[in-house]
């Protein structure tokens, strides 16, 4: 079993796990192995990541009496927290500001415009951020497992064990037809944004219409992104 003072080696930066912190990491990209706030019985580790930068989790590792880790948990980060509470009130302003100054037709057709686009652009980032978050927790298992190793010299000649790496599939029926399903959707949500600039258009919020274009834009270059990602990787 790997022990508590062990793993408080990893820890280059000793902070507390508070907003100011991960605001500061989020935004200027602290990818230091790793930053960590140190407690009697749990310590708690992170880093930031290269695609979402503040949607890092935070890993909970808890110890027993004689200070040898006996769990592993993840949350979210303080900073990815408020960012989300954020983006709700955002887009509930922006649907009741259309609501109380546009007319009735154009309000309806905004707030179903909005409702898509906050859709699309929360499977964006939850692709990503479990992505990303499965990197980070591999990362983190064989850090803690070299250092057992290192600890234990018995164990160095054997080969090192599979940390559940299992490589998630990117072409299970399920998938295939989420994309046959998403990605024309993109395209209609993508063309129906760009007629916001032209002439007559029904809807001509020029603010949406951008924001539109940027998120149905945003899931398949991500898809495709995190595909690649994934290939290179295992070949």
């Amino acid at each position: 079993m790997v022990e508590k003072k062990d793993i408080e080696k990893l820890i280059i930066q000793n902070k507390k796990s508070n907003l100011k912190n991960h605001w500061n990491d989020a935004f200027f990209y602290n990818t230091t192995k790793y930053s960590g706030e140190i407690k009697p019985n749990e310590l708690l580790i992170w880093r930031s990541v290269h695609f979402l930068r503040g949607a890092y989790p935070i890993f909970h590792l808890t110890f027993d009496q004689n200070g040898e880790l006996n769990g592993i948990k993840t949350e979210n980060n303080p900073f990815y927290k408020l960012l989300n509470n954020i983006s709700i009130g955002f887009f509930l302003l922006l649907a009741l500001v259309l609501l109380f100054t546009s007319e009735f037709k154009t309000a309806f057709i905004g707030i179903i415009g909005i409702s898509v686009i906050g859709t699309l652009l929360h499977l964006v980032m939850s692709k990503a951020k479990k992505y990303e978050t499965k990197i980070l927790t591999d990362e983190l298992k064989e850090a803690i497992e070299n250092i057992e190793r290192i600890n234990n010299p018995e164990l160095i000649n054997k080969p090192k064990t599979e940390l559940k790496k299992e490589n998630i599939k990117e072409w299970t029926f399920m998938k295939i037809l989420t994309r046959l399903l998403l990605y024309p959707f993109c395209l209609f949500i993508l063309i129906f944004s760009i007629t916001a600039f032209l002439p007559g258009a029904i809807f001509k919020s020029k603010t949406l219409g951008v924001f539109g274009i940027i998120v149905s834009l945003a899931y398949p270059f991500t898809d495709l992104i995190i595909i690649f990602r994934k290939n290179k990787n295992q070949s």
